[in-house]
């Protein structure tokens, strides 16, 4: 038998355990055993902070930095394995994280060591697929809201029910999709089964591929007139940055609605605040915001027609497990050699 070093740096999502079994049953019947050194943060209980070599983590540098010294593998989902993590561990041959966007570790210099990165895209695709429809919904028809109104104010909103305030039913509404990537392909499939029109604007997918999926590819401003329900899932990019301004929300039907589960920099959002306080459009539904935990006062609280979330899209049993697993999975591959591995963020290190 062989023993492999592996650091696990779990969090209160993503947890020591969760990844341990993972790896467990991605490498049951092999030749390798474990010896395993645990961190854990406190991440979704403390918010992410960021720094300019790697953003979107938390954890004690320092301390994952000495556990990892003697690490040939290290398993992440939120924190940082940056510089001084990766040049604390020479024996290091690779680094994993269960998550979509592997950005709280170094990938440059994981790169110059020669130390695949992998991850697991999609692993949250169902999750947020799902929560995305439900704020659709509680957005326009009013769910989050009544609810609220009755339950800490003891108010009955009779007004939610006049006809100017009520939404669309989903099988007369038109969504648009602003990507067509994992999440936005599964939020599609789901809304086939309600029956709606579905629009999608994705210039990296072609438009063959999106009829396939029984939607129609069009450009951005046609999508953002003709819908209903304007449903983010793009990337966030040097180019897709403040794609949604005061332009493009003025592009929109008074009568229609932003959802927004992917990015919030992909809009602008004193744009988007004007654009809620005019009627300019009916409402919005954010799970994603420039600055997390929203700070207290911000105007996002003060306006009726937002349905606001905190950055719940992805929190399922199912997302934690299934990260965990993709990563692992891969990790198995490179090590084992047994299969290519699929998600590996710096490809050129394996050949």
């Amino acid at each position: 038998m062989k023993k492999l070093k592996v650091l696990i740096c779990g969090d209160l999502f993503v947890t020591t355990n969760v990844y341990q079994v993972a790896l467990e049953e991605a490498f049951a019947g092999s030749q390798y055993t474990f010896e395993i050194a645990k961190y854990t943060d406190r991440w979704p209980a403390e918010p992410l902070t960021r720094n300019e070599e790697v953003s979107e983590f938390v954890g004690d540098e320092a301390e994952i930095a000495s556990l990892a010294s003697g690490a040939e593998i290290i398993l992440t989902h939120s924190a940082p394995v940056t510089l001084k993590v990766i040049a604390n561990a020479p024996q290091l041959k690779a680094v994993a994280a269960a998550r979509g966007g592997p950005v709280n570790i170094n990938i440059k210099a994981c790169t110059e060591r020669s130390i695949p990165v992998f991850y697991a895209p999609g692993s949250k695709g169902g999750a947020v697929a799902e929560f995305t429809i439900g704020l659709m919904l509680a957005e326009m028809r009013s769910i989050a809201r009544s609810h609220a109104s009755m339950k800490y104010e003891g108010q009955w909103r009779g007004d939610l029910y006049i006809l100017d305030f009520t939404g669309f039913e989903m099988a007369a509404a038109t969504v648009g999709l602003v990507g067509l990537g994992a999440i936005g392909k599964r939020v599609a499939q789901i809304l086939h089964g309600f029956g709606s029109r579905i629009l999608v604007f994705d210039p990296f997918v072609s438009a063959s591929a999106i009829e396939e999926l029984g939607c129609e590819p069009v450009d951005l401003d046609f999508l953002l007139k003709e819908s209903d329900i304007v449903s983010l899932h793009a990337r966030l990019t040097k180019e897709s940055r403040g794609m949604l301004g005061e332009r493009e929300l003025g592009l929109m039907k008074p009568s229609a609605y932003l959802v927004n589960t992917a990015r919030a920099e992909l809009v602008q959002e004193q744009a988007l605040i004007s654009a809620l306080k005019n009627k300019t459009i009916a409402g919005a539904a954010l799970d994603v915001f420039e600055t997390e935990p929203l700070p207290k006062g911000h105007p996002f609280y003060a306006l009726d027609n937002i349905t606001i979330a905190s950055h719940l899209g992805g929190a399922t049993h199912q997302a934690s497990m299934l990260g965990a697993r993709i990563a692992a999975g891969e990790v198995y591959k490179f090590i084992t050699g047994t299969e290519k591995p699929r998600f590996c963020i710096n490809p050129d290190v394996l050949n």
